[in-house]
C-alpha cells in the first residue's frame, strides 16, 4: 500500500475522467479523513472515510490522507470526548460519530475532575505525572 498526495492519488492512478472528478469532490469535502484506491473484481475502486479505519482492507493498493494518520486509533466515544473539548456539543459530537448521548456523557461524567494528558487524551492514572517537554535549546 502507497501513501500518496492528492495529485497523485487522482493523476498516477488508471482513474476515469468522471471518477476522478468524484473523488476531487470527495476530497473536498470536510468530513472526509481518507480516500482508499483497491482492486475490485479487477477494476480500480475507491472508498472514502470519514473516520480512521481501525486497519486498511487487504486490498487497499493506495490511501490518500487528509492530514497525518494519528499514531493510535481513538474509539467513537474518545473521538466524541475530543470534538468536545474542541467546543462541539456533546450531542452533536454523539450523533457525528453515530453513538449516543448518554456514551458521551458517562465518558465527560468519569474524566470529570481528572488530569488529562496532554499528548494521548487519557486521564493520568494515580500514582503517575505528565512531565512538560520544556522549551527546547539549541
Amino acid at each position: 500500500m502507497k501513501k500518496l498526495n492528492i495529485a497523485e492519488f487522482l493523476d498516477d492512478l488508471s482513474w476515469s475522467d468522471n471518477m476522478r472528478h468524484k473523488l476531487r469532490v470527495m476530497a473536498d469535502r470536510d468530513d472526509v479523513v481518507a480516500i482508499t484506491a483497491f482492486n475490485k473484481d479487477g477494476r480500480l475502486a475507491a472508498t472514502a472515510y470519514t473516520r480512521w479505519p481501525r486497519n486498511w482492507p487487504a486490498s487497499t493498493i493506495a490511501v490518500w490522507c487528509k492530514r497525518p494518520m494519528p499514531d493510535r486509533m481513538l474509539s467513537q466515544t474518545q473521538q466524541a470526548l475530543e470534538l468536545v473539548r474542541q467546543g462541539a456539543n456533546p450531542h452533536a459530537a454523539a450523533a457525528q460519530l453515530g453513538i449516543t448521548a448518554t456514551a458521551v456523557y458517562r465518558a465527560l461524567k468519569r474524566i470529570e475532575g481528572k488530569q488529562i494528558c496532554p499528548s494521548c487524551g487519557q486521564v493520568v492514572r494515580d500514582g503517575f505525572k505528565v512531565q512538560s517537554a520544556g522549551p527546547a535549546s539549541g
